[in-house]
C-alpha cells in the first residue's frame, strides 16, 4: 500500500502546520481534500467530531478513538520526544515566574513516569536539589539512583520545604491536605491534564502561587512539537506500510 497523498483538515493547530511541512520534506505531498488523500493527519488530542466523515480513510491521531488508524501516542519514541518537550517548556515557564534562580531551589517531582523523568534531568542540571514523590518500588529506586531524595504519597501531608511543586500526574494529588503544608511562598506547577492534580479553588483560597502548565509542547515549542507529530506519521508510515 503507497501513501502519498495526505491532508490535514484541522490546520489552525500550529502544531498541523509544521506537521504538514515536516510531511512535506519527507516526499508526501498535502492535498486540501481529504476524500482524495492517502491518509489524514489530526492533532493531539483528537476530538470526536474531527473523525466526522473519515470512515473510510486511514488517520493518523493523537488520544483518539477510531478503528481504521493510528495513535500516534502510543508509539514510545514519540510520546518519550513529547515528553522532554514538556519538561523543557515547564522549566521555561518556571524562570518566567520565580523571582530567585532555579540553582539551589527545592523542588519537589511528584510522579516519575516519562515527564517527570525529563524535569528530573533538566533540573537536575540547573544545579536544584530534587525530590521525587511516587508509589512504585522501581521508580523510587531509578530516581535515587539519579540523585533525587524520595518520599511516598503519604508523605505529601508532611511539613514540606520545597521552593517549586511540580505535578505530573493526572489524579487529583494536591488538595487541602497536602497544600496547607507548603510554604506560603511555594510556587505549584501543575501539569496534569485537564482536570489536573490540583484542587485550584482550594489552592486559590489560601493564596498559593499556582501555574497552569497544560498543552505545553505547544505553548513554547510548536515548531518542534509539530515536526514530531510529521515524524510520529512517517515513521508509523515505514513500520506499518513498507
Amino acid at each position: 500500500m503507497k501513501l502519498k497523498k495526505f491532508a490535514v483538515p484541522f490546520g489552525e493547530d500550529k502544531r498541523m502546520e509544521y506537521a504538514k511541512e515536516y510531511l512535506e520534506k519527507h516526499g508526501y505531498q498535502y492535498i486540501n481534500s481529504t476524500q482524495d488523500a492517502d491518509f489524514v493527519v489530526l492533532p493531539v488530542p483528537a476530538k470526536k467530531h474531527m473523525f466526522s466523515g473519515l470512515d473510510d480513510k486511514l488517520v493518523f491521531f493523537g488520544m483518539g478513538d477510531f478503528i481504521n488508524g493510528f495513535d500516534y501516542m502510543k508509539y514510545e519514541s514519540y510520546v518519550l520526544k513529547n515528553a522532554f518537550l514538556t519538561a523543557e517548556g515547564a522549566v521555561t515557564l518556571l524562570e518566567e515566574n520565580t523571582p530567585y534562580s532555579l540553582f539551589r531551589s527545592e523542588i519537589l517531582i511528584i510522579g516519575y513516569g516519562r515527564i517527570g523523568k525529563a524535569l528530573h534531568k533538566i533540573l537536575r542540571a540547573y544545579g536544584a536539589n530534587i525530590t521525587v514523590c511516587s508509589r512504585s518500588r522501581e521508580s523510587e529506586a531509578d530516581s535515587v539512583f539519579n540523585g533525587a531524595r524520595h518520599i511516598g504519597f503519604e508523605d505529601l501531608r508532611l511539613e514540606n520545604n520545597a521552593d517549586i511543586i511540580i505535578n505530573t500526574v493526572p489524579h487529583m494529588v494536591l488538595t487541602k491536605p497536602e497544600l496547607s503544608v507548603l510554604k506560603k511562598d511555594a510556587i505549584v506547577l501543575d501539569l496534569a491534564s485537564f482536570p489536573g492534580g490540583v484542587d485550584t479553588l482550594c489552592a486559590d483560597s489560601m493564596g498559593l502561587n499556582l501555574l497552569n502548565g497544560r498543552a505545553m509542547p505547544a505553548r513554547y515549542s510548536e515548531k518542534t512539537a509539530g515536526y514530531l507529530i510529521g515524524e510520529a506519521v512517517a515513521d508509523i508510515i515505514e513500520e506499518e506500510f513498507n
